[in-house]
């Protein structure tokens, strides 16, 4: 009835444009696909099998966008604004149709309609028999729009969101669950379609050494627990003998406990007997301390009176003082003022003294001003005579060591003249010498 219903409705630009989607997509297919007709490219076997793969993944995704639409019809009848901007004037009429005959089910010729109009009249409001088959067709016409493919993705997305949001508090999408059931089911179909038989050969023969490994794991395991009984075994006899020492040593404990017992009896007996003693002992200690308290009552009675009668003493003494003191004041006041009047007088002296001062300073100032070229005069020449005489002293000077010098150069020349005449005697002497030497030889 679905067919025959979404057969019936179908419009002639509902074909044409399912038409034109379909080879645009055929041809968008045989693009990306790559070309297994060509020489050396695979078996006829592999193949068939990738068209098979194609084929079924195809039909998978078709299955999923369809699934993923029907979950975002409620949205999307919402969004009118956005339909009527995708939509076909002719498609939106006949969407505009399909909704009032899903809210309207009496104008519907569909037994499930009939069944939901049964519903209304028994007072059942749920959607049990709700669905019609207008709504295929419905799918179909969304289904030609590619261009609503990014607004149906952003909303699964935004409902996956939500299902990862209440997934913690345990609200439950149907719906999506299935959606999400069939995703995982499309994952599934092309991991294993992707598999060789050279891949599933593999998987086999390792899960044949997995279970090799698994037997000799198993007798080890069996070994380790062989070993595990005897240790617990052990374990248990090690315990036995603890236990039992832990018994003989409670009843030891149990026999110094008694023993304390006894000990600490004795020793509360003995406690009493000490506290007995010292209360007496405190008692007759207070006595005592009570006859020195009146004592010490008497003797601070005593003393109370002689300092009494001292501070009367003080006390008079301290009046006397004060008013000597007062007088002396009295008295340092006046003379004060007598010798204030004698400072001012001589203040004013000593202000006019200033005064007189300050003028004395004003005309040695003014005399200053001639003295002090006068002295500078006087210094220059002093300095002038100064340099003359000293450069006529150092002249001198030269002088003298010069002639000093020369009669020295003088002295040692004449010393060396006569020197050498000394050396010539000297050396005519020895030539004599030598010559009459030589003639006695001779002889």
């Amino acid at each position: 009835m679905e067919t025959q219903s979404s057969g019936t409705l179908q419009s002639p630009s509902t074909f044409s444009e399912s038409s034109k989607t379909g080879s645009s997509r055929s041809v968008g297919s045989a693009k990306d696909e790559p070309d297994f007709t060509k020489d050396n490219s695979a078996s006829p076997i592999d193949l068939e099998c990738h068209i098979q793969a194609e084929r079924i993944t195809k039909i998978l995704d078709e299955t999923i966008y369809k699934t993923k639409m029907a979950l975002c019809l409620p949205h999307l009848v919402q969004e009118y604004k956005t339909l009527s901007s995708i939509l076909s004037n002719q498609h939106m009429e006949d969407l505009v149709f399909i909704f009032e005959q899903y809210d309207n089910p009496l104008f519907s010729t569909s037994l499930l309609n009939l069944d939901a109009l049964e519903d209304i009249k028994a007072g059942d409001v749920s959607l049990k028999n709700r669905l019609n088959p207008e709504l295929g067709h419905l799918v179909y016409i969304l289904n030609s729009y590619p261009h609503l493919k990014p607004k149906v993705e952003e909303m699964i997305t935004e409902m996956k969101e939500e299902y990862s949001a209440y997934d913690e508090s345990r609200r439950r999408f149907p719906g999506l669950e299935y959606l999400l059931t069939l995703e995982h089911f499309r994952d599934l179909m092309i991991k294993q379609m992707d598999t060789t038989a050279a891949e599933e050969l593999a998987a086999k023969l390792n899960t044949r050494k997995l279970e090799g490994s698994n037997e000799r794991l198993m007798e080890k395991i069996k070994e380790y627990t062989q070993d595990l009984k005897e240790e617990n075994e052990r374990f248990e006899e090690t315990m036995r003998m603890k236990t039992d020492l832990i018994a003989r040593l409670e009843q030891e404990i149990a026999i110094l406990n008694r023993d304390a017992e006894i000990r600490l009896k004795k020793k509360i007996l003995d406690s009493d007997r000490q506290m007995v003693l010292a209360t007496r002992a405190h008692l007759v200690k207070n006595e005592m301390l009570k006859e020195e308290e009146v004592e010490c009552r008497e003797l601070y009675e005593n003393i109370l009176r002689k300092h009494l009668i001292d501070e009367k003493n003080q006390r008079a003494r301290r009046f006397k003082v004060e008013t000597q003191l007062l007088s002396w004041l009295q008295k340092y006041d006046l003379e004060m003022a007598d010798k204030q009047v004698e400072l001012d007088e001589f203040t004013t002296k000593y202000e006019d003294e200033v005064q007189k001062c300050d003028e004395l300073e004003l005309k040695l100032a003014e005399q200053d001003k001639e003295y002090v070229p006068l002295m500078a005069e006087r210094e220059e020449e002093y300095h002038q005579e100064l340099t003359e005489k000293m450069n006529k002293f150092l002249l001198e000077h030269a002088a003298r060591v010069i002639q000093c010098a020369w009669r020295d150069v003088l002295a040692n020349r004449a010393e060396k003249k006569r020197l050498k005449k000394l050396q010539k005697k000297m050396q005519a002497a020895q030539a004599a010498a030598e010559a009459a030497e030589k003639k006695k030889g001779k002889k």
